[in-house]
């Protein structure tokens, strides 16, 4: 070989010892576009305008970023997740949010109402106590000798400013009564319950003759007595929530796994989530009820949890799970036999009919198809443990996965393409700490250093592209070189290096040949091409007939 020539350019791949590279891959790729096959730059960040609600702010320090509407931004140093309400046109335009830190880690709810002003409630509705008596009147009835008596029984549930209705109280035998006709039954209730609930009215059921418990009517919170003289027919329906129960919240004591996590919103309008070893599914439609019979336990703790067509991808500290199912009453589960587990719930990335993770040995892409380790041909394990997979955050941008990641020395970030190809991996000279995937308008938002941007939206930034190590066994002394690109408005540099010294730096401002430095001769040559303009193609040769020019 007396030169060579490159109209194609791919990414990098640490694992392939430099020399054994094909031709048109790199050493190194940052900040670069390739899906056309020729070296492009990518485009920078642009700003964006974003305001956070009341006592938000953005700052280095931020790992979440939530965009409710135009006007309406969340932001925050914990680790949340946050999804709209399930239900179609709901009225109240509610979010749902899990991961708040700090001793009041509970699962959240908010709405339009209320949201700009940091306003949360507790997710879910506690078991109401008991009703405290139940009293008749008038206390002997005239009609002993003439009726045979109802027996009654009385319960109530709790029932939100949005409408949710929780759990019933325990009946208990003191406030069964016998009631005449004549009778009418007065009720007390003990205090509400405290705490953040939201809680605007009692809803008050008691049993029919067939032992059914039926709707009374509604109470006011605040009301602590009220009668009942309605006939049977006057009842409605039948109680639809005796199932029902508060999402895991780590303030209470028979939640030994701490507060529901990772909240995700599946198709049929059901919500998941997770604690410990728990995975926790909501009732359809009903994103504030988590009844005891929709949960399924894992061999070892849940790391994160994605949605997928059919079911629910459970990622955890062992191998993975796939739960299947079309109603949260119905799903099944079935462990993966697969060593891949998820050592960051950041990295986990929703790409479509799969999700790609930070597994210990690299990049998954797991889904209902199998599971494969994307960056094996890419990054030895040791190469990728040095990107500190623990740190990894992820999100999904036009079919890529963007990742970053922080060594403690070092906080950049990586492009990887996982539908195929050499060109599957570049480099990026930045960091974020957090993002928000619009894909209403198809912008990707990172958190930048303190500010909020939009991924790949600006001026084209500056890149770096060298080549793999040609190898000759002949020393040879390269004499021209030519590099074609559609405009040099912007400058390319072009530099050499042989037998790993620089030899020869060049600004190339047209695409006429250049002559290269005399007075040696090297087997072993690199080159690095770096600027913000688009390259076709470059080439050293021996001489000037070579390159055909």
């Amino acid at each position: 070989m007396t030169g060579f020539t490159l109209n194609t350019f791919s990414g990098i791949a640490p694992k392939v010892y430099a020399r054994l590279l094909p031709n048109d891959m790199a050493q190194v790729a940052q900040n670069t576009k390739l899906d056309s096959g020729r070296i492009e730059p990518l485009k920078g960040n642009a700003s964006a305008t974003v305001t956070p609600v009341a006592s938000y702010s953005i700052s280095a320090a931020t790992k979440t970023l939530f965009r409710y509407s135009s006007a309406i931004w969340i932001g925050s140093n914990d680790d949340l997740n946050i999804v709209r309400s399930p239900i179609a046109e709901d009225p109240h335009e509610r979010l749902y949010v899990t991961g708040i830190g700090g001793s009041a880690g509970y699962p959240r709810v908010t709405s339009a109402q209320v949201v700009g002003n940091d306003t949360y409630y507790r997710l879910g509705l506690p078991t109401p106590a008991s009703i405290t008596s139940v009293a008749l009147t008038p206390s002997t009835s005239t009609k002993v000798d003439e009726e045979v008596p109802v027996t009654m029984s009385y319960l109530y549930t709790y029932v939100t400013a949005y409408g949710e209705e929780g759990s019933n109280s325990v009946p208990q035998a003191s406030n069964i009564v016998e009631v005449y006709s004549d009778q009418t039954a007065t009720l007390t209730f003990p205090a509400g319950a405290s705490g953040g609930y939201n809680i605007v009215s009692r809803r008050l059921y008691r049993t029919d003759t067939s032992g059914t418990y039926r709707f009374v009517k509604d109470v006011d919170i605040n009301t602590t007595t009220t009668d009942d003289s309605k006939k049977e027919s006057e009842l409605g329906e039948a109680i639809p929530t005796i199932s029902y129960t508060a999402p895991p919240d780590e303030v209470s004591a028979d939640h030994v796994d701490g507060a529901l996590q990772g909240l995700v919103s599946m198709p049929n309008g059901i919500l998941a989530g997770f604690a410990g070893q728990t995975v926790c599914f909501s009732e359809a439609f009903q994103p504030h009820a988590f009844p005891n019979d929709y949960k399924l336990t894992m061999k070892s703790d849940v790391v994160a949890i994605a949605p997928m067509p059919s079911g629910l991808l459970v990622l955890t500290k062992e191998k993975p799970a796939v739960v299947q199912g079309l109603s949260p009453a119905a799903m099944s589960m079935q462990e993966v036999d697969s060593t891949h587990s998820c050592v960051s719930k950041r990295s986990v990335v929703d790409m479509g009919e799969y999700v790609i993770y930070a597994s210990p040995d690299g990049l998954v892409m797991g889904g209902e198809r199998g599971f494969q380790l994307v960056t094996e041909g890419i990054l030895t394990r040791d190469q990728w443990q040095a990107y500190v997979p623990s740190s990894v955050v992820g999100f999904y941008w036009e079919g890529h996965y963007v990742g970053f990641y922080s060594t403690g020395s070092e906080n950049k970030g990586f492009i990887l393409d996982p539908r195929g190809g050499k060109n599957s991996f570049v480099s990026l000279d930045f960091h974020a700490t957090a993002g928000f995937n619009d894909l209403e308008n198809d912008i990707l938002y990172l958190v930048i250093s303190g500010s909020v941007v939009k991924f790949a939206s600006g001026s084209d930034l500056n890149f770096v592209w060298r080549t793999k190590k040609f190898y000759t066994p002949r020393p040879i002394n390269p004499a021209v070189a030519k590099v074609d690109c559609d405009s040099y408005s912007s400058t390319p540099t072009f530099k050499l290096y042989a037998d790993g010294a620089l030899k020869h730096t060049q600004t190339v401002a047209n695409a006429d040949v250049f002559r290269l430095p005399s007075g040696y001769k090297a087997k072993e040559f690199e080159i690095e091409i770096s600027g913000a303009v688009p390259v076709n193609e470059f080439c050293i040769y021996e001489s000037v007939e070579e390159i055909g020019g």
